[in-house]
């Protein structure tokens, strides 16, 4: 049988069932129905429906069921619209009384409600918004600001564009920020002051003075730190891994999306160095970073070293492995006088190879307040970088080669398949040069992410 009729065999067959669970839902409804139990009988009736959109049966029941438990929701409108104190009571249960009506529509049953209920829905509708408009405006002038909000919102559920609710809806959830923002801009706090200040802006933009005040947060808050050239521990063969580690740092922290931290321009830093001759000393301890950071213009710095750095080539390790190649033998056989092919196998021998490449590297660093002089942050990151290749190759039919197990030949499906990837697996091993390039701008985003959160968590 062919794909494509097993699948449209399927297809009727889940079909079948599909039909034979709507008419046993069919039978269970009306039992229930016989029963007087018609809010439950209706929704066996729509369940049926649903399964099946052909079942006759399933839509008659639906529609006397349905309409009984529609016209129970009607009434439950009614009567909270003729006791007429609580509008929202009746308008919820006319909402849900229509919500229950496109249900069963959707199920292909048309349910009726009186166009009375409606025409008094429209009323007590009318009625609530007015209610809601006046609550949520007296909720504005006490400064409820939440609860105003969430008034405004119905009305805008129940009528968008009703009047100006909508703008109103916004000032209800931007004001509070807005004065929260601009009471922490006044007290110092001017991340806290930005963030709230930033949501403000992402609702409304051109809201009061927000983003002025949100500039002024930037501008007051903002904290330049000056990224100094690494030393190297030891080795001097290591500098020019203390140099990209260095300008990988100024970049991670550049790119960190944090508008309170200012990168001094490594070129300026440079230039400044030279100036004062240590640019061929470095920079070794807090009292002379904080006399060339001072000359900079910035707030902190960052002095780094790197302990050590490897990149250490693997060799390539290669062992010989027993398999079997599988061949076809042509036999005669004696009962049916036919000749059949016979799989045997032979011994063969492959052969698989095993290669590991690695960079590490250790890398200390401090965050120096120039202000205090004070030792903000001081940490030491190990890390290592690795990549391998292991892979199997063959001379001869490698799609006949099959595993050894126990002295024979290892026809399992999962053995075969796991020499079949090593057979295709990859052969070539990134480079001890990009694996140590890689290791290095790794450690500078973490390096750069942990003296962001530092500076995040202590400044205000």
């Amino acid at each position: 049988m062919r794909a494509s009729h097993i699948a449209i065999a399927s297809i009727l067959l889940l079909f079948a069932a599909a039909c034979s669970g709507s008419k046993s839902y069919s039978k269970k409804a009306a039992k229930l129905d016989g029963s007087g139990l018609y809010v439950e009988a209706a929704d066996m009736y729509l369940q049926s429906a649903v399964r099946n959109a052909k079942n006759i049966d399933a839509k008659i029941g639906l529609k006397k069921t349905g309409q009984m438990v529609l016209n129970d929701k009607l009434s439950a409108f009614f009567k909270a619209f003729s006791l007429g104190e609580d509008k929202a009571a009746a308008v919820d249960a006319y909402l849900d009384a229509e919500s229950y009506q496109e249900r069963v529509q959707r199920a292909g049953v048309t349910l009726e409600i009186p166009d009375s209920y409606t025409t008094d829905f429209k009323q007590v509708k009318g009625e609530y918004l007015v209610q809601l408009y006046t609550q949520g405006h007296e909720l504005l002038e006490k400064k409820d600001y939440q609860a105003a909000e969430a008034a405004f919102a119905k009305i805008g559920k129940l009528e968008p564009g009703y009047k100006d609710a909508g703008s109103l809806q916004d000032i209800a959830y931007l004001e509070p920020l807005y004065l929260s923002g601009k009471a922490a801009l006044e007290a110092g706090q001017y991340r806290k002051a930005y963030t709230d200040l930033n949501r403000v802006m992402e609702r409304n933009a051109m809201y009061k003075d927000a983003s002025a005040l949100r500039q002024q947060c930037v501008d007051k808050g903002r904290y330049a730190i000056a990224v100094l050239p690494f030393n190297v521990a030891g080795n001097q063969m290591q500098t020019a891994q203390a140099a990209t580690l260095q300008a990988y740092v100024t970049a991670a922290l550049t790119d960190i999306n944090d508008p309170f931290i200012r990168v001094v321009d490594r070129d300026n830093i440079q230039k400044i160095l030279d100036e004062q001759r240590l640019g061929m000393s470095g920079v070794v301890d807090e009292s002379t970073a904080v006399s060339a950071g001072k000359l900079m213009g910035a707030q902190a710095v960052i002095m780094g070293t790197v302990m050590s750095y490897q990149e250490v080539p693997g060799n390539t390790r290669k062992s010989t492995k027993e398999g079997y190649e599988s061949y076809q033998v042509k036999q005669l056989n004696s009962e049916t006088n036919q000749y059949v092919y016979v799989t045997r196998y032979k011994p063969v021998n492959y052969t698989e190879f095993y290669k590991e490449n690695k960079a590490m590297v250790s890398f200390s660093f401090k965050l120096v307040s120039l202000e205090t002089g004070q030792v903000l942050l001081s940490k030491v990151v190990e890390r290592e970088a690795d990549d391998h290749a292991w892979y199997a190759s063959y001379s001869g039919n490698a799609k006949a080669l099959y595993p050894k197990q126990n002295g024979a030949v290892d026809t399992r499906s999962s053995a075969r398949r796991d020499l079949t990837s090593l057979l295709s697996a990859p052969r070539e091993v990134k480079s001890t040069t990009v694996l140590g390039n890689e290791l290095l701008r790794s450690t500078s985003v973490a390096a750069a992410g942990t003296i962001q959160h530092e500076l995040a968590s202590k400044l205000p």
